[in-house]
């Protein structure tokens, strides 16, 4: 219940909009079910302080499903088609968390303060609305590859990802945390001039914010490392 908002006001913030209000759409076999769900709901509710408006729930279902859709508004845009050949690819992500076991997921969300929670996600439209980026994503269940991918290939450009330039939590093997999903990971074409004043907002919250990598002419993304002297084709 808890991811099922989250996951929809990032969606929001990826585009350098601020959610206004939630919607569901809950079954479940029974009501004690149902409530479980309702309560991590609930909860991201009020820890990011965006309301649910309503929805529709069904207590005679065969297993527990949930819908959830998100209304935000945008003064400008951050759009997933606006990557240019010469920008750089920077990527923010809050590490204060951990994995939530055993699946692919960093929650860095569910014990974090809820002041917190929304000034990280605020910075998004900031951006947007101050000009320093056109185009971005929130890394997704594709992962930090996978998002980067979508990203190249919706603004039809290549894309080199410098692996030892991605900030990670300690200890973490590079094939595992490039197909994390993370509570709050996001993906950025910015100007190269303007990628310090951008790295310097998220890492002025204690987020960790780097540059890994730039967009170029093309359609492949590759992958490459300094630290192994080598790269290799992610897809094209």
């Amino acid at each position: 219940g808890y991811c099922g908002v989250l996951v929809n006001l990032s969606d929001v913030a990826a585009m350098g909009g601020r959610p206004l209000a939630v919607a569901d759409a809950l079954w479940a076999r029974e009501a004690r079910y149902g409530a479980e769900v309702l309560a991590g709901m609930s909860a991201a509710a009020r820890a990011y302080a965006v309301p649910i408006a309503g929805g529709h729930c069904n207590y005679r279902a065969q297993r527990e499903q949930l819908a959830v859709a998100v209304v935000g508004h945008a003064r400008r845009l951050l759009t997933s088609f606006d990557a240019r050949p010469g920008d750089r690819l920077l990527m923010a992500v809050d590490l204060r968390g951990d994995w939530v076991a055993p699946w692919p997921y960093w929650d860095a969300a569910t014990h974090a303060p809820a002041e917190r929670l929304r000034g990280d996600l605020e910075l998004l439209p900031r951006l947007a609305e101050d000009g320093l980026s056109r185009a971005g994503k929130d890394i997704s269940m594709a992962g930090i590859a996978g998002t980067a991918l979508m990203l190249a290939e919706c603004s039809r450009v290549g894309l080199t990802i410098e692996l030892d330039a991605i900030p990670a939590p300690p200890g973490v093997g590079a094939a595992h945390w490039l197909g994390a999903f993370p509570s709050y990971g996001y993906l950025l074409a910015v100007a190269p001039a303007q990628a310090g004043a951008v790295l310097e907002r998220f890492r002025a919250r204690g987020l960790a914010a780097a540059d890994i990598g730039g967009f170029e002419p093309g359609s492949v993304l590759r992958l490459a490392s300094r630290t192994a002297g080598a790269s290799a084709v992610f897809h094209d």
